[in-house]
């Protein structure tokens, strides 16, 4: 885990003062006089060579940079360079580590945010027109994008649609910890694979109405769907960062490349399966079905292939995402054995019996487990910040940064600095809880792990629900201690816990 010693959170504390924002009429008008502005390439990073750029940075050998470790890298620039830190890797990339330069930035979005990302997905579903009309809601930009959002995000993320997969989630949960107690799971087992499982057991059901049975004992073979469809999600997901910032795929299949192309047509494959499948028995609408696959054959201005990218790119967010999540939750829970204390405490009063069923209102009146779940994000988010792809120049710190810039908001650094938040290496729930005395009025920018404004995060809510019936229940049923080592990131686009999650499970007698 990324550490900070008080002298280093101390750091640049005089650095912290407010960002220079102008509008883009203004931008121009200064930027045709030139003023005292100075270019993108006067911002401070590593030295850029012709060719290579900054890539050196990150060869074996050479550089002292990680792809799998960005956060370090973060860290490194941050050190050297302060708040604003320049790359070049084949692109025009910007660090921002300040709130308030991150709130500039973001208050610059065009119509269609923009970000440079999936580069090499979006070239393999290009180029299957047979089975995709887009690279998908992930990798594709402009008004395309919007069509999908705009659709899709219907079902996902109004409040009252969320709220009908309470019970279901819940039904699985439970068959989950009762799936622990028979296996007698212990701390000498990586509990990530078991997430896995969960994750995609409870995602099949709520997106598509489709069990994998995942917790069979069938299902434990590396051949099964299940096994399957879970590897093919992380071979999809794990070289995206790589060939992001390399280029040699585009001249032939290099195997990384060959790894997401492969991942990718399982899970289209196994997607359009249980789509055709539907489709043929879709004559009538069901009324009872509240599954995300039934509210997509429903919508007149989506057709079968955009329906089918839907399905692979749930599979590849939803599986991975929430249980490193939930890994990262538990980590920090069972770590600190009085936060445990008061979130048994506060579900022993909302669930007074273990079969005690969740519903929406126990959720919502689950205040503290929620913020466990959002203390947990800000120090370790789902990624180590938001990207965006500046669509017209403009002025930040007195640099004008031009059209086309590639922006990495750096709020997991950020969010460990001392400068925003007290303690910051703490795991303190109580600083979200309004009333609390340690509450803090931290800024609205600071952490951002679902990202922000129409290109966040299109299933925010159902992946928070989801974390917080996996906790409530988990919790409910034991007594959790960490029996690892100290746990870091390992950076696959997503933060992959980079070791085992142990944890020991005392069963509770409550």
């Amino acid at each position: 885990m990324l550490k900070l010693s008080k002298k280093f959170c101390g750091h640049n504390k005089s650095l912290s003062f407010a960002s220079n924002v102008a509008s883009y009429s203004d931008t121009i008008e200064v930027h045709n006089g030139r003023g005292n502005l100075k270019d993108f390439d006067e911002i401070p990073g590593p030295k850029s060579y012709p060719v290579v750029g900054t890539l050196y940075k990150y060869m074996p050998y050479i550089g002292d940079y990680n792809v799998e470790a960005l956060d370090k890298n973060a860290w490194l620039n941050y050190r050297r360079y302060g708040n604003l830190v320049r790359e070049a890797p084949g692109v025009n990339l910007l660090h921002v580590y300040d709130p308030e330069d991150i709130e500039t930035v973001f208050r610059q979005d065009h119509r269609y945010p923009a970000r440079r990302s999936h580069v090499a997905m979006y070239h393999y579903r290009t180029n299957k027109p047979h089975v995709y009309n887009t690279g998908g809601l992930l990798s594709t930009n402009g008004p395309e994008w919007w069509r999908l959002r705009s659709t899709f995000q219907k079902n996902f993320t109004s409040p009252q649609s969320v709220k009908n997969h309470i019970e279901s989630t819940d039904s699985i949960v439970t068959e989950f910890v009762q799936w622990l107690k028979q296996i007698n799971i212990t701390h000498n087992e990586d509990f990530l694979p078991y997430l896995n499982r969960l994750n995609l057991e409870v995602i099949g059901t709520v997106a598509f109405n489709e069990r994998f049975n995942s917790f069979s004992s069938e299902e434990q073979d590396l051949n099964s769907r299940s096994s399957k469809t879970i590897a093919a999600a992380f071979g999809s997901n794990s070289g995206i960062m790589k060939l992001d910032k390399g280029f040699m795929w585009k001249l032939f299949k290099t195997p990384l490349y060959k790894q997401l192309a492969d991942s990718q047509e399982y899970l289209e494959k196994m997607s359009t399966e249980i789509l055709l499948e539907r489709v043929h028995f879709f004559k009538h609408a069901d009324n009872n079905d509240v599954s995300l696959l039934g509210s997509f054959l429903q919508q007149p201005n989506l057709d079968l292939k955009d329906v089918v990218g839907m399905m692979v790119d749930i599979l590849m967010a939803a599986i991975d995402t929430t249980a490193y999540t939930t890994s990262f939750a538990l980590y920090h829970i069972s770590r600190n054995p009085e936060v445990q204390q008061k979130m048994f405490d506060e579900i022993l009063q909302l669930l007074p019996t273990k079969d005690t069923r969740i519903s929406s209102e126990i959720v919502s009146k689950a205040v503290y487990v929620r913020s466990c779940i959002k203390e947990s994000l800000r120090l370790n988010p789902v990624s180590i910040g938001v990207g965006r792809l500046t669509q017209k120049e403009f002025i930040l710190r007195d640099y004008l940064i031009p059209k086309g810039t590639v922006i990495v908001t750096q709020n997991m650094v950020s969010s460990r600095l001392q400068q925003y938040v007290k303690d910051p290496l703490e795991f303190k729930p109580e600083r979200w809880l309004r009333g609390s005395t340690s509450y803090e009025n931290i800024h609205p920018f600071l952490s951002l792990p679902f990202g922000f404004g129409p290109r966040s995060c299109i299933a925010r809510r159902l992946a928070e629900q989801n974390i917080c019936i996996i906790l409530i229940r988990l919790i409910r049923e034991y007594n959790l201690k960490w029996m690892g080592g100290e746990l870091g990131v390992q950076t696959l686009l997503i933060n992959k816990p980079d070791k085992p999650v142990s944890l020991s499970f005392t069963p509770r007698n409550l």
